[in-house]
């Protein structure tokens, strides 16, 4: 499925890495994709969202031809992003059996669940009053809440729906008594065969099949795209960023990245408030040339 030749891939988180905390894209990171682009480059944002959850703000870029999506779960071609025209060319999801089981065990906890289908987030009725008191930012309270589908019972719409599952979040309360319940569901969740658990923000877990990870996806594109995994780039800032970080060619942290992923990193990059995707690709773009 080569459409073209592209010298390498560049991937790229979203929250925290290519926005910056105001959940905006400088000029200076539009700048820079654009560059990369036109140098040969395909630019792939990498997300822990459902692909409708993508800022339109990016994706007018509309050289941005693919998207991996849902941690590494769903890969579109993207032909018209603003108009909904794109492609699934890869897909690894969840069994309806493993989230009824999962959402057994969150029925004994103050959370939110989010399941991700066919790239929209589908919640709980009661999430439309508790997202907004679990002290999120505005900015991430909006983006929860917006585009997505409410159900009465998100177990029984799950046994009843025919589409899988592509992601679970699992959305906690921001304080003391979320942050001791995350710990104890993750405990209780790490015990779950067959699925990956991460964190991809302090009020949120992650989960997904055992193979579906962002480092999978992102290489799962690159060989579709005849691209060599020496070629690809990977930046990021949260632990659900780690794999492709550490699978990458060039794995970056952002300067806002936890630490564990900054000793994984082969480079440091910058703040999401200071520009630190531009400067990473023209690091990896010298490095390439």
């Amino acid at each position: 499925m080569i459409e073209r030749k592209f010298k390498g891939l560049i991937a790229l988180d979203l929250d925290g890495t290519v926005f910056n905390n105001e959940k905006k894209i400088s000029d200076g990171n539009q700048k820079a994709i654009r560059e990369a682009v036109a140098a040969g480059y395909c630019v792939v944002p990498v997300t822990g969202r459902p692909v409708s959850g993508i800022p339109q703000e990016l994706m007018q870029i509309r050289e941005i031809g693919y998207a991996v999506a849902s941690n590494g779960s769903v890969i579109y071609r993207i032909e018209d992003f603003l108009q909904k025209k794109w492609e699934r060319i890869y897909e690894d999801l969840l069994s309806d059996e493993k989230v009824l089981e999962v959402l057994e065990i969150l029925e004994e906890y103050p959370v939110v669940p989010d399941c991700f289908v066919q790239g929209v987030g589908h919640m709980p009725e009661y999430g439309k009053k508790l997202i907004p008191q679990m002290g999120l930012p505005q900015v991430m309270v909006d983006y929860l809440l917006s585009g997505r589908k409410f159900f009465p019972d998100l177990t029984e719409y799950v046994r009843q729906k025919e589409e899988k599952v592509e992601k679970i979040t699992i959305n906690f309360f921001m304080n003391e008594e979320g942050t001791r319940k995350k710990q104890e569901a993750y405990r209780r969740l790490s015990k779950v065969k067959d699925i990956t658990l991460v964190s991809g923000a302090p009020h949120n877990l992650e989960i997904n099949t055992v193979t579906a990870r962002k480092g999978n996806g992102m290489l799962k594109l690159a060989q579709l795209l005849g691209v060599a995994p020496e070629q690809t780039m990977a930046c990021g800032d949260d632990m659900n960023d780690m794999d492709m970080v550490v699978k990458a060619g060039f794995g970056v942290a952002m300067g806002n990245a936890s630490e564990l992923l900054k000793k994984e990193a082969d480079f440091i990059t910058l703040s999401n408030e200071e520009d630190g995707v531009a400067i990473a690709i023209h690091e990896f773009i010298k490095r390439m040339d």
